[in-house]
């Protein structure tokens, strides 16, 4: 951005977004209020950086699956939706949970409710996770890169 020194650039990403179920039938479900503890545990120990936390602003509501033991292993939010789109956020599975199809099934259920609800189910995915990209495009939605850039002065303002 040699043209627009004044300009910093923060960070790549992807929005991905579809206007058609995945058709996906899992064994998420919509989690209850009394699962709240255990949602925050598995963002505590596998994504601490997650946007979407149980009681966070905007966030609706948390799509779980558990084992066969009743541990729940993995989730994902509907945060930060609109009566237009509905935003998928904090999508985490244990690791050993992983590749058992986990991901996809909360997935599943989040953006099949939300296309159903709004019309549009969509989230953002971090530049780097090629896997999660994967996933998502598997699950039929499309994506487009996205950046995020500030003007210098405005990065040397302290946070309110």
């Amino acid at each position: 951005m040699a043209e627009f020194a004044e300009i910093e650039l923060l960070d790549n990403f992807w929005w991905m977004d579809t206007v058609d179920p995945t058709g996906v039938i899992g064994t998420a479900r919509w989690l209850t209020e009394d699962a709240t503890d255990e949602v925050r545990g598995l963002i505590d120990s596998e994504y601490p950086g997650s946007y979407a936390k149980p009681g966070g602003t905007g966030v609706r509501r948390w799509a779980g699956v558990r084992d066969a033991h009743g541990a729940l292993v993995a989730v994902a939010a509907d945060a930060w939706s609109a009566p237009e789109v509905g935003f998928l956020a904090g999508v985490i599975t244990a690791p050993a949970a992983r590749g058992r199809g986990h991901a996809v099934a909360v997935c599943g259920l989040a953006i099949d409710t939300l296309v159903t609800e709004t019309g549009r189910a969509a989230l953002m995915v971090d530049s780097w996770n090629d896997a999660a990209r994967t996933l998502y495009t598997k699950l039929g939605l499309a994506s487009r890169p996205i950046a995020a850039a500030a003007h210098r002065s405005f990065l040397d303002q302290p946070l309110l």
